[in-house]
C-alpha cells in the first residue's frame, strides 16, 4: 500500500492572499483593540481569521463553479488559515501593541516630578527603545508621516531589532514543538480541540456545510448576535443576555464574593463542549474553591494577608509541577530524541523523522544555539549574565503550559498576567537584589503581556493540521518562518502608520495606546523607588501550587478514573475564568448527559451543532465589528 499523496499547500497564490489580507486584517486589530477597546486576539479559534477563511471560501466556491482546476485546495486554505493566525498574534494586544506603547514612553513623558531621567533613563537600552523626541512628536501627536527620512532612520533599526528578537523566540518555539510534537500527538494522543472547526470547514469529504444539526448551531448564535445588533441599533427591540453583566452584591454572604459576572457566550459554549468531560469537571471545581477561598478570608477577616490564597503563586509552582510532569511522561521519547543527537546515536534504531518539521539533531541543538543567543540579546538590553540566562528559560514556562493545555483540553483563552518571569524574579528574589539596571531590562523586554496571543501553540496546532491534512511539515515550518517574519513586519508598519497619521496621545486612539507604558514605567518607579525583598509568603504558595500539582499528577496516573485532572487547577486560575464560568457549567453538564444518555456516538453526532455556535456567533459577530469600522459608529459587541 502507498500513502496518498501531499496536499498542495505553499503556493504562490496562499502567499498573494496572505500578502494582501495580513495588513487588512491587521488595520482591523488596530481599530478594534486600541481604538474601539474589544478584543478579538483574546480567544481562539481567532475569530477575525474564521471569518477572513470563510468569506475567501465563498469566493473559493464560486471560482470552482467556474474553473474546478483553478479554485484554492484545502491544504491552500488551511496555510492561509496558519499564515493569518500567526499574523493576528503577534499584531493583537498583549504583543506588538504593548511594545509598541513602551518603546518611546519614557523619553516622551519624562518629567521633573516623575524623575525617570535619574531613575532609569541611563539604564534604557538604546537599540530596542526610541529617544528622539522628533521622531516621538509625529508618534503622539500625529498629522505626519511615519514615512519621513527621519523617521525612518529613527525607527528602522528599533523594529528591526525587535523583529530579531521574535524571529529568535519563535526558531525555540519551533525547535522545541518539533521536540514535544511526536510525544504529544502520538504517543499521548491529544485531540487539538482549537483546530476542529477550521478542519472540518475546509475538508470537502466531512460534508460540514450540509450537516442540519451544524446550520441549526449556526442559525441559534447567528440569530442571537443579530438579534443583538438590531437592539443596540433600536433600543426598542429587546437584548438576548448573552454577553458578560457585572453584579454587585451589598449583604452577605454573596457581598463575600465581590463582583459576579455572567455570560452565555453561544461561541464559549461551543470550544467549551468540545474539552474532555474531566478537564470541565476539574476547572468547575477547582474556580468555585478558589472563589470560596477568597469569600472565606474575608469572612473570617485575614485582612493582613490581602492576596490570599495568593493564586498567581500558587499558579507559578503548578506550572513549573507541569513541566516535570511533562518531563516524566515523555521521558522514552525525550530519551531517544537525544541519543538520535549524540554522534554514537545509541544502539537502538532512531525514530523515522522523515514526517518531523526538521530533524531532531537540527530541533534540539538549534534549541540550546537558540537560548544562547536569545540570552545574549538579552545581555545586551541591560541584563546581568546571570540574570539573561535564567529569564530565557524561564520565559519557557508559561507557553509550554499554554501550549498543552491548548493541545489536551481546548481552552480558548489563557490570561496568566501574573506569570510572567519579572513577577517569578521579584517574588523569589525582590526588587532590591536585582538593581535597577536589571529591572529596567525586565521592564522593557517583557515580550508578552498576558500570554493571551501566543505563538507556540499556534505552532503546534499548525504541525497538527499538516499531519491531518497531509501536508509537508517541512513546508509548513517554511511557512511559519514566512508568517512570523512578514506578520511582525506589518504588524510594526500598520500601528506606526495609524499612529503617525492620528497621534498616539491624540484622544484619537482609546487607553492602551498609551496604557502598557503607563502601567510598566510606573510599575518599574514604584520597583526602583520602594525595593522590597524576596516575598516568603508568596514563595511559600509557589511551593503549595507545586506540590498540589505533583499530588494531582501522582493521582492522575495512580488512579485513571479519577476525574481530577490536573489542568483543571491551572486553568481555573486564568484571569478570564470570571466571564467563562457559565459557560464552562453549561458544557459540562450538557456534555455528561449526551455521554451518560447516548455514548459516544450521539456525542460525535452532536459536535457540528456545537460547532454551528462557534461559526455562527463569530461570522455575525465578526460582521458586526466590520460594519462598526465601515460606519465609524458603535454596533454591538460579541465578545467579550
Amino acid at each position: 500500500m502507498t500513502s496518498p499523496p501531499q496536499q498542495r499547500a505553499l503556493t504562490w497564490r496562499v502567499l498573494c492572499i496572505f500578502a494582501i489580507s495580513a495588513p487588512i486584517n491587521c488595520y482591523f486589530l488596530i481599530q478594534m483593540e486600541i481604538v474601539r477597546y474589544t478584543f478579538p486576539t483574546w480567544v481562539v479559534p481567532l475569530s477575525n481569521v474564521i471569518f477572513i477563511l470563510a468569506a475567501v471560501m465563498l469566493i473559493n466556491g464560486v471560482v470552482r463553479l467556474l474553473s474546478r482546476n483553478f479554485a484554492l485546495g484545502q491544504g491552500e486554505l488551511l496555510l492561509l488559515y496558519v499564515t493569518l493566525s500567526f499574523a493576528t498574534t503577534l499584531a493583537g494586544c498583549d504583543v506588538l501593541q504593548a511594545i509598541l506603547s513602551v518603546l518611546g514612553h519614557s523619553f516622551w513623558f519624562a518629567t521633573e516630578e516623575n524623575e525617570w531621567r535619574t531613575l532609569f533613563w541611563h539604564h534604557l537600552p538604546q537599540w530596542l527603545t526610541v529617544s528622539d523626541r522628533d521622531a516621538l512628536r509625529g508618534y503622539y501627536l500625529g498629522e505626519s508621516s511615519l514615512y519621513r527620512p527621519h523617521h525612518l532612520q529613527v525607527w528602522v533599526p528599533v523594529v528591526g531589532a525587535w523583529l530579531l528578537l521574535f524571529t529568535v523566540i519563535a526558531f525555540i518555539f519551533m525547535c522545541l514543538n518539533t521536540i514535544l510534537r511526536r510525544q504529544w500527538s502520538h504517543r499521548e494522543r491529544l485531540t487539538f480541540p482549537i483546530i476542529q472547526l477550521p478542519l472540518a470547514m475546509t475538508n470537502p469529504a466531512s460534508g460540514f456545510f450540509r450537516n442540519k444539526r451544524m446550520w441549526i448551531g449556526f442559525s441559534i448564535a447567528a440569530g442571537i448576535s443579530l438579534f443583538n445588533g438590531l437592539s443596540h441599533l433600536y433600543p426598542v427591540i429587546p437584548h438576548i443576555p448573552v454577553t458578560r453583566r457585572f453584579f454587585t452584591f451589598h449583604e452577605p454572604p454573596f457581598s463575600l464574593y465581590g463582583t459576579i459576572i455572567t455570560a452565555f457566550y453561544p461561541f464559549a459554549i461551543g470550544i467549551m463542549f468540545l474539552m474532555p468531560l474531566d478537564v470541565l469537571f476539574s476547572t468547575t471545581l477547582f474556580y468555585f474553591l478558589y472563589r470560596n477561598e477568597v469569600a472565606l478570608a474575608k469572612a473570617v477577616g485575614w485582612s493582613s494577608i490581602p492576596r490570599f490564597p495568593y493564586l498567581n503563586e500558587q499558579t507559578i509552582g503548578a506550572f513549573v509541577g507541569l513541566c516535570f510532569f511533562f518531563g516524566w511522561t515523555g521521558k522514552r521519547h525525550f530519551g531517544r530524541v537525544l541519543k538520535s543527537v549524540l554522534p554514537s546515536g545509541g544502539r537502538e534504531p532512531p525514530d523515522d523523522q522523515s514526517d518531523e518539521p526538521m530533524p531532531y539533531r537540527v530541533a534540539v541543538w538549534g534549541f540550546v544555539f537558540g537560548i544562547l543567543l536569545f540570552a545574549f540579546l538579552l545581555y545586551k538590553a541591560g541584563m546581568a549574565p546571570w540574570l539573561a540566562f535564567t529569564f530565557a528559560i524561564l520565559f519557557l514556562i508559561t507557553p509550554l503550559v499554554t501550549t498543552r493545555i491548548r493541545a489536551e483540553s481546548g481552552i480558548f483563552v489563557h490570561a496568566y498576567h501574573w506569570q510572567a518571569p519579572r513577577y517569578i524574579l521579584n517574588t523569589i528574589l525582590g526588587t532590591h537584589r536585582l538593581g535597577a539596571r536589571n529591572l529596567t531590562a525586565l521592564s522593557v523586554c517583557f515580550f508578552n503581556r498576558d500570554y493571551r496571543p501566543q505563538q507556540m501553540p499556534h505552532q503546534l496546532e499548525a504541525f497538527k493540521i499538516a499531519e491531518v491534512a497531509n501536508i509537508n511539515q517541512r513546508r509548513m515550518l517554511l511557512t511559519l518562518i514566512i508568517a512570523t517574519i512578514f506578520g511582525g513586519l506589518v504588524a510594526f508598519w500598520v500601528q506606526l502608520h495609524l499612529y503617525y497619521q492620528f497621534g498616539a496621545d491624540s484622544g484619537y486612539f482609546g487607553p492602551w495606546a498609551l496604557g502598557y507604558g503607563r502601567e510598566y514605567f510606573g510599575r518599574l518607579t514604584n520597583w526602583i523607588t520602594y525595593p522590597l525583598n524576596t516575598d516568603w509568603l508568596g514563595v511559600i504558595f509557589i511551593g503549595i501550587g507545586f506540590s498540589v500539582m505533583m499530588v494531582l499528577t501522582y493521582l492522575r496516573v495512580k488512579f485513571f478514573w479519577l476525574p481530577l485532572h490536573p489542568l483543571g487547577y491551572v486553568m481555573a486560575s486564568n484571569q478570564e475564568m470570571s466571564d467563562l464560568w457559565i459557560p464552562l457549567l453549561i458544557a459540562l453538564i450538557l456534555k455528561w448527559l449526551i455521554l451518560r444518555h447516548g455514548g459516544i456516538q450521539s456525542y460525535r453526532r452532536a459536535i457540528p451543532f456545537f460547532l454551528g455556535l462557534v461559526l455562527g456567533d463569530y461570522l455575525m459577530g465578526s460582521t458586526w465589528s466590520l460594519l462598526n469600522i465601515l460606519l465609524n459608529t458603535t454596533m454591538y459587541q460579541f465578545y467579550p
